[in-house]
């Protein structure tokens, strides 16, 4: 039998006129917040490109896409950000509270660092071992270069201090890649380096109840699936600061018997990782109501 996976996307699906469908749903799920999430969205792509904006966001629009999506699922999973949304879809937080949770969490890592000392690249045609090979030859003492999303076969996102990340990007053809791109982000997401913000997000979260849940999510930080909510609630902590494992996050999906995967979301990023890990299954993208009628139909 067919099972289905539900994928929510993270930062870098955000776009310019996103939700314009969903203004209503979206207006109410960020009420609590201090800025107006719909305005930015709809005209303000310097803000909405900002840390502190992109994650409320994109996690508003997959979680009111996801409140009118009717059909059955077997598993969850996000992209670091998204994940929150995959919370909301297993009905481990409610989607007010996973918004609240994703703007402390947006403005921690955008303060986390003064701008320059941390950033981000994608290392293009290199295997994990060999990009961790790489990171350990050039990291110091007092600079270091991580492995930060593992995506997909031959595309790995590092993660640490700029220095490291511009010798990296210089560097990176002699080293053995075929490509090595600087992102446009503003600190070491996902490196050891975001341990400074931990203690306070934890903090940050206690106030908010976490459900089990009802539908396994499979968690960036162990890549297998997870239903206990002390058990997600801590790997959400880890997940600050370590790799988000979603090629084998997909490979332990379709081991589970997954053929069918359903992003959930602005853009269409998750499927395209999906197909460069495997052909043989299904592909579908929800990003608007019209596709999500379509579906229910």
């Amino acid at each position: 039998m067919t099972k289905r996976v539900l994928m929510f996307p993270g930062q870098g699906s955000q776009k310019v006129g996103m939700a314009a469908d969903l203004t209503e749903q979206v207006q109410e799920l960020t009420a609590g917040l201090a800025f107006d999430v719909p305005e930015i969205m709809a005209q303000d792509e310097a803000r909405l490109n900002l840390t502190q904006y992109t994650q409320p966001a994109i996690v508003s629009h997959s979680a009111a896409l996801f409140s009118e999506f009717r059909g059955d699922f077997d598993y969850t999973i996000g992209h670091s950000l998204g994940e929150y949304a995959a919370l909301v879809a297993s009905g481990v937080l409610k989607p007010e509270d996973a918004v609240k949770i994703v703007a402390k969490r947006g403005a921690l890592m955008a303060s986390a660092f003064p701008e320059g000392v941390g950033s981000m690249a994608a290392v293009l045609g290199l295997t994990l071992e060999e990009v961790e090979a790489i990171c350990h030859e050039i990291s110091t003492e007092d600079a270091v270069i991580e492995p930060a999303n593992i995506n997909c076969p031959g595309q790995i996102v590092v993660s640490g201090h700029k220095t490291k990340i511009d010798e990296l990007v210089t560097n990176g053809k002699s080293l053995g890649a075929k490509r090595v791109l600087p992102l446009n982000v503003s600190g070491p997401f996902h490196s050891s380096m975001m341990q400074v913000i931990a203690d306070e997000f934890s903090d940050y979260i206690d106030q908010f109840d976490f459900s089990d849940a009802k539908v396994p999510v499979i968690q960036n930080v162990s890549a297998s699936p997870e239903t206990a909510a002390d058990t997600i609630k801590e790997q959400l902590i880890r997940q600050l600061y370590s790799p988000v494992r979603f090629e084998q996050s997909v490979r332990n999906l379709m081991d589970a018997g997954v053929s069918e995967f359903v992003e959930v979301g602005p853009g269409k990023v998750l499927g395209g990782l999906v197909k460069k890990i495997s052909r043989d299954v299904t592909i579908t993208s929800i990003e608007t109501l019209e596709d999500i009628e379509g579906w229910n139909k």
